[in-house]
């Protein structure tokens, strides 16, 4: 009885997935969400295997119902997610939105844990533990068929009016890919198992489920689609720009130069690291004037007129606009930043 282990191949492709996109673009907020769906996916997909290879019928009865239920999220989560992707966010902003989004999701949930109505019957095959859903069954029909169309149709809508090529192509490569494993999935465990009264092949929700995976995941990668994350941007950004910037702690000492201040001090950063920032003045009372400024009175600087010193004891005419480094979500002061703009002729 190998199948199982194929199906725990597949959960752990998921995962894998997952990780890849979580560990790489953590600081997109579509790249975190698919993150989170693949996430749930892997929950649905493990305990599936977990049923499957049950001691009992029991025991792969009250998996499946678990299962099941999160299997029931799975669907609204990628509607949610082609919501992100396609640009549609502001239809999350609306109160009732996510409330219509997942009720149906939950009301099935309650179906699977609570009531015995969804499945017929349990039975054991030479692959292990599979179900038989009853006609109530329908309902989670309904569910994957319709959050499926509405994440289709929102990927080949903006296939189409995107006005990056890019993104045209990613959508298109995630809508033509994920219409396959969604068409496997319907028919082999849903539409003939519920009409059929039993099923005609092995389950391949696990398998459609990590192929539909697959496919966002590759579009991500292959089209860089989420490559430019704030952070990248940030740092290239610091790293180019004409001035030199120089973060230190609330006392005064160096934490971060970028290139610009390195040829500018003619320093390295390892160099400077610790080192307090006043060294580079020429007179230590322009930077406590413009210490008490930021630090005491926490007023943004701007164009303050300094002589500056670099490493071979040149005199540097400057402006220095300085302002205080705080923590984005709390507001809490992290350190002082300072960009310094060489007014030699």
């Amino acid at each position: 009885m190998i199948f199982p282990y194929f199906e725990l191949a597949a959960s752990l492709f998921i995962l894998l997935l997952a990780f890849q996109i979580w560990t790489r673009h953590y600081e997109n907020a579509q790249a975190r969400f698919f993150a989170s769906f693949a996430l749930v996916a892997f929950a649905a997909a493990i305990l599936e295997y977990s049923s499957r290879i049950a001691f009992t019928l029991e025991l792969g009865r009250d998996l499946d119902r678990l299962c099941s239920s999160l299997w029931a999220f799975v669907f609204p989560l990628f509607a949610h997610f082609a919501i992100l992707f396609t640009r549609n966010d502001r239809w999350l902003k609306r109160p009732l939105t996510l409330v219509g989004l997942y009720l149906p999701a939950a009301i099935l949930t309650g179906l699977f844990l609570l009531t015995d109505l969804m499945f017929l019957r349990f039975e054991i095959w030479p692959i292990g533990i599979v179900s038989i859903p009853s006609a109530w069954y329908g309902l989670f029909m309904a569910n994957s068929v319709i959050y499926s169309t509405l994440a289709v149709g929102l990927l080949f809508q903006f296939a189409r009016r995107s006005p990056q090529k890019t993104e045209r192509a990613s959508a298109r490569l995630i809508a033509y890919g994920v219409l396959l494993p969604l068409a496997i999935g319907l028919v082999t465990d849903e539409i003939v198992p519920l009409f059929w009264g039993t099923r005609l092949t092995a389950p391949t929700a696990v398998f459609d489920l990590a192929l539909l995976c697959f496919f966002i995941f590759l579009a991500m990668r292959r089209y860089a689609l989420f490559a430019i994350s704030p952070a990248l941007a940030a740092e290239t950004i610091i790293e180019t720009m004409p001035d030199s910037l120089i973060v230190t702690d609330l006392l005064g000492r160096i934490i971060f130069i970028n290139e610009e201040a390195r040829q500018f001090f003619h320093v390295d950063g390892t160099e400077v690291a610790g080192q307090p920032i006043l060294s580079l003045f020429k007179r230590p009372s322009d930077f406590h004037k413009l210490y008490e400024e930021v630090v005491q009175k926490k007023v943004v600087v701007e164009r303050y007129e300094a002589e500056l010193i670099d490493k071979l004891k040149e005199r540097i005419p400057a402006l220095v606009n300085a302002r205080l480094l705080r923590e984005k979500v709390v507001g809490e002061v992290l350190g002082i930043v300072f960009v310094v703009r060489d007014i030699r002729g």
